[in-house]
């Protein structure tokens, strides 16, 4: 929300795509609005539906023995949509820089009010090799580029406290796998929301991933927590993390 507390109202820009959806009951907690996990699935739809569109999607990709892969999430949440409540959900390319790019996302209501907006970095590596290379010009010329629109400031890292609490190992299961093989970024969230001490509806979500954890791997979770903010690190048995998760209420 803006400094007065109203939901903003952003022009798109044209290299923008969108699809429009209504909130699933398969996509509601208990409470009846959307589950925070399950905005994260959109928005990666969204940009999924969108690659597969411009000829750029996984089957072209995985021929080249190429992937996109998710570095850094920083998502604001002004308001959890309910139930049935019809939302567009949209994303665009803001830049493309030597190894890396960045990707704006949203959720719009009917009124075109923004529900939910974020930012993220990508990496793209050659999955033969296991290393990052620079994208081709074709890989990236169709996506366009736009001025990120308006985001809280955020450090460039999310920052692990000295202390951490333990909390019970989590065995990665087939479930949490996707096409690359790996676990998928928003199971490190829901993973980190699953040792919460209880419910939450966080307002910001800030997420490093620093390496990819596999089927079998055993994540062992560490947090901390304060008024305002909970840290979880899903870290190995030797503490090096895979992903560390950033919850602001």
């Amino acid at each position: 929300m803006n400094e007065a507390g109203d939901q903003m109202c952003v022009e798109m820009p044209s290299t923008a795509f969108e699809f429009d959806a209504h909130i699933r009951y398969s996509e509601v907690d208990h409470r009846g609005v959307l589950k925070l996990p399950a905005l994260i699935d959109y928005f990666q739809d969204c940009s999924t539906f969108q690659s597969e569109k411009l000829g750029l999607g996984m089957a072209q990709l995985k021929a080249k023995h190429r992937a996109w892969v998710l570095t850094h999430w920083q998502i604001v949440i002004d308001r959890y949509p309910a139930l049935a409540e019809p939302v567009t959900v949209g994303t665009y390319s803001c830049s493309f820089k030597g190894l890396t790019a960045n990707r704006c996302f949203y959720l719009r209501d009917s009124e075109g009010a923004l529900i939910a907006r974020a930012r993220s970095t990508w990496a793209f590596m050659d999955v033969e090799r296991g290393r990052l290379v620079r994208p081709e010009p074709e890989q990236i010329a169709p996506f366009g580029t736009a001025e990120p629109f308006p985001m809280p400031p955020e450090s460039r890292r999310v920052a692990i406290p000295e202390s951490l609490d333990p909390c019970e190992p989590i065995t990665i299961q087939r479930y949490q796998i996707d096409t690359n093989e790996h676990v998928n970024n928003c199971q490190y969230v829901q993973m980190a929301l699953d040792v919460l001490p209880d419910e939450a509806s966080p307002t910001q979500v800030r997420v490093d991933y620093k390496r990819a954890a596999v089927l079998g791997d055993v994540v062992y979770p560490r947090m901390t927590c304060s008024e305002t903010m909970v840290v979880v690190a899903l870290d190995d048995s030797s503490g090096a993390p895979y992903a560390v998760v950033e919850f602001t209420f």
